[in-house]
């Protein structure tokens, strides 16, 4: 039986001008927070700050399309010791041929700087939907003959197309793919919105939470079934601010972000 291993990271967007921006924490207090609160690492864009996480694990993410300088940034996350690169591609408008030779290029430059390295799908890039993230794996797959390294967020996915529950059999249309993917974004989301309220108050779940996490749970019986990754890395990607998904009426979100990584690691073990 395999031997499949769960880690979880927050992201740094969940801490983003928290408790406010006038009074927002330092960095070490935000990495003493994750680190307490269960988590292996952060997810994060490139920040100098980063350097002083400690043991924490560096999951770099940025945003890269056609004629950005893909060495320069894969360099800059290698400095600040990243040892994973998520990729969130081109412009939605971006022809299908230009964008596949993107992916071919920030691959290319991920390897050479050694980052491993995924792309994202993700609102507002060329992989928002469904249909188009499956153009461009198979393309890469055949200009390249190899697997395109794929990290999941499936909320935009449901979102677009304003899926209703149950999600999974939809989010897993295509299972070639999904069986390879080492990095998911675990955000908590609906056919209307790609960010929901995982509690009331900081302890009692939302009627909206429990459906998603039927997803959770069969996505995560899939991969101990059908996965060829052995190690998993997922974030609970809930934003505070700048931009923020969530809304005036939603509970702490930092509280939210700590339940979600603590019933994905429930699920796991369960």
């Amino acid at each position: 039986m395999t031997d499949y291993k769960l880690h979880t990271y927050a992201t740094a967007w969940s801490l983003r001008e928290y408790p406010s921006k006038e009074a927002e924490w330092s960095w070490d207090r935000k990495f003493d927070a994750i680190r307490e609160a269960g988590f292996t690492g952060i997810m994060s864009p490139p920040r100098e700050e980063l350097s002083g996480g400690g043991n924490l694990d560096y999951w770099a993410m940025g945003s890269l399309g056609v004629g950005d300088d893909y060495a320069a940034y894969f360099e800059a996350v290698k400095a600040l010791g990243a040892t994973h690169a998520t990729i969130q591609p081109c412009d939605v408008d971006t022809p299908l041929g230009d964008a596949v030779d993107a992916i071919i290029g920030i691959v290319a430059a991920a390897k050479k700087a050694d980052v491993p390295v995924t792309i994202e799908c993700h609102r507002d890039t060329f992989t928002e939907t469904p249909e188009k993230m499956w153009a461009l794996y198979d393309g890469f797959r055949a200009k390249t003959g190899e697997l395109m390294p794929v990290c999941f967020d499936h909320s935009h996915f449901v979102v677009v197309r304003h899926y209703a529950a149950p999600y999974w059999d939809k989010l897993n249309e295509r299972p070639d793919v999904l069986k390879d993917c080492p990095r998911f974004h675990m955000r908590p989301c609906n056919g209307h919105h790609c960010q929901i309220p995982a509690t009331f108050d900081g302890e009692k779940r939302t009627p909206e939470y429990e459906l998603w996490s039927d997803y959770a749970k069969s996505l995560m019986q899939f991969i101990k079934v059908e996965g060829t990754v052995i190690d998993i890395h997922m974030v609970p990607e809930l934003g505070n601010a700048a931009p923020a998904y969530g809304l005036s009426c939603f509970p702490d979100v930092w509280e939210d972000a700590k339940i979600i990584g603590a019933d994905l690691r429930r699920w796991w073990d369960e």
